[in-house]
């Protein structure tokens, strides 16, 4: 077929890999995720730096005759500008907190992102995959299809020397028809899994590229605290941990100063003299807030509860299907190494129908039941090898 030929350029999965990740917006959203957590830590400490204001204000209120403001409230008016300061004298511990919520969240964002780039690659390779598969296939039957109409030919020269019967001619144009069918199929489902496989990618190139097998190697198997998986359990921990902490200290006695300097005055003849300044301290105890504090805590225990429920099922569920995956990974290669067996074994069968077919010492019956013998095993070959990739990818998602 002509497919076939269009397959010039040669893409590897590490071409579409790196493609997708370069193109995930997930990941640039998680990285995005990490900088504003970094410039939110930076809000949070500056909160308790000092705080400088300007304030300005010129208010007259005049009277009119009997009617007026009462100037025992007014003054008459208010010309002031004044610069003033405060900041809280006791928030260190606040402070500490904060930073390490903020530390704490961008480390778990980062993890996030390691997670989100690990379940790319496994999707990203489950569609290259399939594609592959899916491009042996078409090989497989393009190849056969060729084959039947250039055994057709032999077999309608035997036909008209009356050595095979014209019902036999007839099965064998049929088998060739049916190929053919085939190789449009799977044409079609080559063309969507290439689609499936750039839409993940980010990628707007229709071209249909050959593609390699890659082999991909399993991790060996880590120690499940050190997975992303687990990680995540941990920083969730340690980030309620310190909100708990938080909401503690943020009811403690808080003390700040204040200070103001400029110019007040009731009238405008009075500012050349009124310039002045003031200090004091604030002290707040809170005392009783209608229970709002046992409240949050409560929910954070609640938040804690549900954390520890998924840590405790993940850790039963990691172990059993990772040793499944194993299991499943050396069985499929024992099923690679008997079809390869048996490959070996038709290839020589159907030496033996070709030249039989040749001469007419074969029924079209049996030798097309050794052709399909032949693509059967061909394709369960394929299947077998690509599987066991698909499995070996599963692993390392798991152990990443």
């Amino acid at each position: 077929m002509s497919s076939l030929q269009l397959w010039g350029q040669v893409k590897t999965l590490n071409d579409y890999t790196n493609i997708a990740i370069a193109n995930s917006p997930t990941l640039k959203e998680d990285y995005a995720k990490i900088e504003q957590s970094r410039i939110d830590s930076n809000i949070t400490t500056a909160a308790y730096k000092p705080q400088l204001n300007l304030t300005g204000q010129a208010l007259t209120a005049p009277s009119y005759g009997q009617f007026g403001y009462d100037q025992a409230i007014t003054n008459g008016g208010s010309y002031e500008a004044v610069v003033s300061a405060t900041q809280l004298i006791t928030p260190r511990k606040e402070i500490k907190l904060n930073r390490t919520i903020s530390s704490t969240e961008r480390m778990s964002l980062a993890n996030e992102a390691k997670k989100t780039e690990n379940e790319l690659r496994k999707d990203v390779t489950e569609k290259y995959l399939n594609a592959c598969l899916l491009q042996q296939q078409l090989e497989f039957y393009t190849t056969n299809d060729r084959f039947l109409v250039n055994e057709k030919n032999t077999l309608k020269t035997l036909t008209d020397k009356g050595i095979y019967r014209m019902s036999d001619y007839y099965q064998f144009s049929v088998e060739e028809q049916s190929e053919l069918t085939l190789v449009i199929q799977i044409n079609g489902q080559l063309a969507r899994s290439f689609n499936e496989l750039n839409e993940a990618c980010g990628i707007t190139d229709t071209t249909i590229y050959k593609l390699t097998v890659p082999y991909i190697n399993a991790f060996e198997q880590s120690d499940m605290k050190q997975l992303s998986w687990y990680i995540k359990f941990e920083y969730d921990s340690l980030q309620l941990a310190s909100q708990q902490s938080l909401l503690d200290a943020q009811y403690y006695p808080h003390l700040s100063w204040y200070a103001d300097a400029g110019i007040e005055a009731s009238h405008p003849d009075l500012i050349y003299r009124s310039f002045g300044n003031s200090l004091g301290l604030n002290l707040s105890i809170p005392l009783y807030d209608g229970h709002k504090k046992d409240l949050k805590h409560k929910s954070m225990t609640i938040s804690e509860g549900i954390r520890s429920n998924y840590e405790q099922f993940y850790t039963k569920t990691y172990s059993s299907h990772t040793q499944s995956l194993l299991k499943q990974i050396q069985d499929a290669g024992k099923l690679i190494i008997q079809l390869q067996q048996e490959e070996d074994q038709i290839k020589e069968w159907m030496k033996v129908d070709e030249a039989q077919l040749n001469v007419g010492n074969i029924s079209i019956t049996d030798f097309l039941i050794g052709l399909k013998k032949e693509l059967e095993v061909k394709n369960d070959m394929a299947q077998a090898i690509i599987n066991q990739q698909l499995l070996q990818n599963e692993f390392n998602y798991w152990n990443h």
